[in-house]
């Protein structure tokens, strides 16, 4: 929540450090953990209206690591880092969902892709720019991300932003999302794995920003759809490599700063690579976005606003199923040691409430056929700064799901159990006490 100003933007964005000369090496990292009180009150498939109620000790996104560099002379530099996520908490579980079984989510090591974070190797020129290999945040992550006072906490605007949520089993910001290997919190902001990325230098302000993500599917032959036979005469699929593009331009001048974006995933055959789609109804389609933001500082206070469009061709024919408009906007004003903030989003409906053709892979039941599918959520809250390396925050954080909706909190985890059944429309609030500290 302890944003730096808008006018340093860019470069809080851009993972890639302002590297020292020589080889030195930098510790660095974040602890950040709090309690939680959550609460969801909706009807279960029964027609029962029912709440559930949870409090936790959770954690909210720490992380430790080591980033250096080597000068290579004439303004070219070696860039390395290292990035791991940790658990305050022993790991972020309610008990229920294959994936967070025994708090192993968050644990040390427990899901490379769940823990691994930014982590890269490359070369940085002060005149050609910047290029990494490895692990990091895709450039459309990257745009709007100092947008969100409520980061990294269960307010966190990839609750909504980002994301998509249906009743009877719908993919938000905690479930697994479309790119299954990519171990991302939502269903377009990214940290996705086998990355290209290029990062302009500072040119008058503004900065552009590119990456390209390899699917990394294998041809080992499995039985499946666009068979062809191998020597034995059995049918196997054609496995389709996955990938996805992402591309983003971000320009500060004094308290503005104004950036676009775009993402395209396109899904390799069910089952294969880091890119490829959790259902098979899914195989070699594919899904886009593109999001405007825009931020100002009026002296202590920030404001920022942003619009998504997400589309696919996921609905027969390749019509657009799930894709939908999403707006954000925050406000955050700051009064000495204190921090205050506010954030409101609202998701639009997309086409499934017309029709459902099966397409999701088994994953959409069909629950939410001929109801709405929109969402919205609002967050307020405020922070003590103690020093500029440890303060303590509290929030309140509400979503109100239309019936046809199940979005949930950006979080690792449900913090509360869907009353073991396909629900939408459910109401979810959550009040968060945390302390945070950087080193």
């Amino acid at each position: 929540m302890n944003k730096k100003l808008i006018a340093l933007a860019v470069a809080s964005l851009i993972s890639v450090p302002a590297f020292a000369a020589g080889s030195e090496v930098q510790l660095y990292g974040m602890l950040d953990a709090g309690v939680d009180n959550a609460t969801n009150v909706g009807t279960s498939a029964s027609g029962t209206e029912s709440t559930n109620n949870v409090g936790r000790v959770s954690d909210y996104g720490s992380y430790f690591g080591l980033k250096g560099s080597e000068d290579l002379s004439n303004g070219l530099s070696g860039i390395w880092q290292i990035e791991q996520g940790v658990s305050v908490n022993g790991g972020n579980t309610n008990g229920n969902g294959a994936n967070n079984v025994n708090g192993s989510q968050n644990a040390f090591g427990a899901n490379p892709y769940n823990n691994q974070r930014n982590t890269f190797v490359g070369l940085s020129s002060q005149t050609a720019g910047t290029v990494l290999v490895g692990i990091h945040d895709t450039p459309y992550k990257m745009s709007t991300a100092q947008m969100d006072p409520f980061a990294d906490t269960l307010g966190d605007y990839n609750g909504l932003v980002g994301s998509f949520g249906l009743a009877g089993g719908g993919y938000g910001a905690n479930s697994s999302g479309l790119l299954g290997g990519a171990g991302a919190s939502g269903y377009f902001d990214l940290r996705p794995s086998q990355v290209l990325a290029y990062v302009s230098p500072d040119m008058n302000g503004l900065t552009v920003v590119g990456a390209y993500v390899f699917g990394n599917a294998t041809n080992v032959g499995t039985p499946g759809i666009s068979a062809i036979p191998n020597t034995a005469g059995n049918a196997y699929a054609n496995n389709t490599t996955g990938d996805a593009y992402s591309l983003a331009a971000m320009y500060t001048a004094g308290p503005l700063y104004l950036t676009a974006s775009y993402e395209q995933h396109d899904f390799g055959a069910a089952g294969n690579g880091s890119l490829s789609a959790l259902g098979g109804g899914l195989a070699n389609e594919s899904n886009s976005a593109y999001k405007l933001g825009a931020a100002y500082s009026i002296m202590d206070t920030t404001l920022s606003v942003l619009y998504e469009n997400s589309s696919d061709n996921f609905g027969t024919n390749g019509a657009n199923l799930l894709g939908h408009d999403t707006w954000y906007v925050s406000a955050k004003h700051s009064m000495g040691a204190w921090d205050i903030a506010l954030a409101y989003a609202n998701a639009g409906s997309d086409n499934t409430t017309s029709a459902y053709n099966g397409n999701l892979g088994g994953h959409y039941t069909g629950a939410a056929v001929g109801a709405s599918t929109g969402a919205q959520q609002w967050t307020i809250g405020g922070d003590y700064n103690f020093s500029k390396n440890t303060q303590v925050y509290a929030l309140f954080t509400e979503i109100l799901n239309q019936a046809g909706s199940m979005y949930n909190f950006a979080d690792t985890t449900d913090p509360v159990a869907m009353f073991g059944g396909v629900i939408g429309g459910a109401n979810i609030s959550a009040v968060s006490l945390g302390i945070k500290h950087t080193f």
